[in-house]
């Protein structure tokens, strides 16, 4: 069973996500089921040319200098090749947090993952302890297995983690919402699968955030769903 981590620590880095330090938590995760991933970065263009054999592709990128325009190049063409082959075949792709701006130059990515990000409309608050809770059509999902209501509170599974609540993303036609959250008394959507093979997950954007067990447990959860059909993958709850 082969999964490769993608991490943009150089072409795809920005200022605000240390997605190194989120990437060895999300390794963390993918060790807790009994796989070992790849990890590859963006210091090589054709890290993402050769998904052959790759059963589940997790992005964990940036968008890159938010003070340059996205810039094409042609060395970056048979990744993003390869990506839309993997996707078309049916074959699992995760998308984390800040993954939702990546390859800003190529619109195709947007169409898999089902958002983007639209600079000065889509945004967040300031990070903080939040709660983030099943969409009310998605309560018995399997990702939120292990997962329970607060009572009292709410009657949907919940996570709660030190996170930013990202808002205001654009949702493509197909998305299925998975989980969102309730500010300023409006309801954001910020997960959800496509077409039972992709998942965007808007949760991890620092190390704080995959302190949170629950966090932790929705990431396997994900995993395990994503990767359903080619193998059984048990949660070793010491390692998670």
């Amino acid at each position: 069973m082969s999964v490769v981590i993608f991490t943009g620590l150089s072409r795809y880095a920005d200022p605000w996500h240390p997605v190194a330090e989120t990437s060895e938590q999300i390794a963390r995760v993918v060790r807790a089921l009994g796989l070992e991933p790849e990890l590859r970065t963006d210091e090589r263009p054709d890290a993402l040319a050769d998904l052959d054999g790759v059963d589940l592709l997790i992005v964990n990128s940036g968008r890159g200098d938010p003070d340059a325009p996205p810039t094409y190049d042609a060395a970056w063409q048979p990744g993003f090749d390869a990506i839309t082959a993997h996707a078309a075949a049916g074959k699992a792709i995760l998308a984390v947090h800040s993954s939702a701006a990546a390859f800003p130059e190529w619109p195709g990515w947007a169409d898999i993952i089902g958002t983007g990000w639209t600079p000065g409309v889509s945004g967040h608050p300031e990070a903080s302890l939040a709660v983030f809770e099943a969409d009310p059509s998605a309560i018995g999902h399997p990702v939120f297995d292990g997962l329970e209501p607060v009572a009292g509170v709410t009657e949907r599974p919940v996570v709660v983690a030190y996170d930013e609540r990202y808002w205001r993303m654009p949702v493509h036609a197909g998305n299925s919402p998975l989980f969102g959250h309730e500010t300023l008394g409006d309801w954001y959507v910020v997960g959800w699968s496509r077409d039972g093979t992709r998942i965007y997950d808007g949760l991890g954007h620092d190390r704080r955030s995959y302190s949170s067990v629950q966090r932790r447990r929705l990431l396997a959860n994900e995993i395990r769903w994503l990767l359903r059909d080619k193998v059984t993958l048990t949660i070793d709850e010491g390692e998670l």
